[in-house]
């Protein structure tokens, strides 16, 4: 398939990235790069979608890959997963070795240690090909391109012309019988939750994707009405007060009370940083002096902009149990708002990388940290699709304008439909339909009653 071909394939597909913030992979891939690596790295705990299609469908991602490494003109792909995957190298040994369209195309396994965030796109970058993406920049910016394992299958899906209607989500914590499920996009949260078996505990939140970057539903509204999308990985199901939820719900004027009066400057949030690990100059102990001061003498700590919300500052480093990453995260929605941007250096600092490999975080140690040991032997098998009645689909699932509905109320679907069109010169990913029957009701999502 010529890259014109595969590009307008992943378009019609509606194929965004499933790691997480869902850029509309047509436009991610249409560039010139040197390396493209398959992330495998599954950076959260607790989950396990990734594994599994990595074990299951490695034939298909490597398939993908070679076509996205032959249209990005790269010299290299590479499959970059976690050593302690012995059972997805191997899957992916056998398939690389296996005849067939594009097996001229050399890829290489790249295996890393079990630290966290090993699935970041630029950690991952920096571990594989040696360079650093420099502050607020891309991974083009060094001539490598970051594809999810997950969003490497949606595309070969899309070469044979199957859109992206559902998703693979892992179900775990306190549930009954913890599950990897297959879904049409537009299930609740709730729903899928209810399928394996309920929660164990009284009083449950659900925690949408992983503990360390992932966010709560914590009201009956929420829960009942929060969707799996694109973007979707897994929903950790906890008790009401577990540490996670209480760090994550710690209201803004508490958190900014805490840092006036217990941030001790001590750097260990600058210190273990990935970000500033690799060479970035980002020094989030001066944003958290800044912030204790009022969020007005925060606007010049500019520098949060540069902050990636991975959770290492707050739910590891910290000795005080303050919230670096939430405060980062809030001062970037009061930038935005202002308008500010960050005009500071961004040099890349390589002597910052030398302790690096003496501070990368074992995730059973961040496991034990965030109270959540007890679900890490917890491995979730595949249980099969889950089908529900109806289906509430976004029409934003993406990075992007929202599509624009091209169904009304009472229109008779099909599944694999588009409902869902890019708006004419914008940014964004079509829509389809996940489940056959009639549209009940078109606004910011369109909902479709099962036949």
């Amino acid at each position: 398939m010529d890259k014109e071909a595969l590009i307008q394939a992943i378009r019609d597909a509606g194929v965004v990235g499933q790691g997480g913030a869902g850029f509309p992979a047509h436009v991610k891939y249409d560039v010139g790069v040197e390396t493209v690596i398959a992330n495998g790295c599954e950076c959260e705990p607790l989950l396990h979608t990734d594994q599994h299609v990595m074990r299951t469908e490695a034939r298909e991602i490597v398939r993908a890959l070679r076509e996205v490494v032959t249209a990005t003109g790269a010299a290299r792909g590479v499959v970059g997963i976690k050593r302690k995957y012995a059972a997805v190298a191997e899957a992916f040994t056998q398939a690389f070795a296996e005849p067939g369209p594009g097996s001229g195309v050399p890829l290489e396994l790249f295996q890393m240690d079990n630290f966290y965030p090993a699935g970041d796109e630029q950690i991952l970058v920096h571990e594989v090909t040696g360079r650093t993406i420099p502050p607020l920049g891309l991974p083009k910016d060094v001539g490598a391109l970051v594809a999810n394992v997950g969003t490497l299958y949606a595309v070969s899906r899309a070469m044979d012309g199957e859109p992206v209607t559902h998703k693979l989500l892992t179900v775990t914590g306190e549930v009954a019988r913890p599950a990897i499920l297959r879904v049409p996009i537009g299930t609740t949260i709730a729903e899928c939750v209810a399928h394996c078996g309920g929660a164990t505990v009284e009083d449950p939140v659900f925690l949408l994707g992983g503990p360390m970057m992932g966010r709560f539903a914590d009201t009956p509204e929420a829960m009942a009405s929060t969707l799996v999308t694109k973007t979707s990985g897994g929903v950790i199901v906890l008790e009401r007060g577990h540490h996670l939820h209480r760090s994550a719900t710690l209201p803004v004027r508490e958190m900014q009370r805490r840092a006036a009066v217990a941030c001790i400057q001590c750097r260990a949030c600058t210190d273990l940083c990935p970000r500033h690990l690799i060479g970035h100059g980002f020094e989030t102990h001066k944003v958290m002096r800044a912030f204790g001061g009022g969020t007005d003498a925060a606007m010049g700590a500019l520098q949060a902009w540069m902050c990636c919300e991975c959770g290492v500052c707050e739910l590891f480093s910290c000795p005080m149990s303050l919230s670096p990453r939430r405060i980062n995260a809030l001062l970037k929605q009061e930038f935005r708002r202002a308008g500010a941007q960050y005009s500071g250096p961004r040099e890349v600092l390589p002597a910052q990388a030398d302790l690096r490999p003496f501070r990368k975080i074992p995730v059973p140690r961040l496991a034990h940290r965030l109270d959540i040991d007890r679900y890490m032997d917890i491995h979730p098998e595949f249980q099969g699709d889950y089908a529900p009645g109806s289906v509430r689909i976004p029409l934003q699932q993406h990075i992007g304008a929202p599509a624009v509905a091209t169904v009304k109320a009472g229109d008779a679907v099909k599944a694999g439909a588009r409902i869902g069109a890019i708006p004419e010169g914008k940014l964004g990913a079509a829509v389809h339909a996940s489940i056959s029957g009639t549209v009940a009701e078109v606004d910011d999502c369109i909902t479709i009653k099962g036949d």
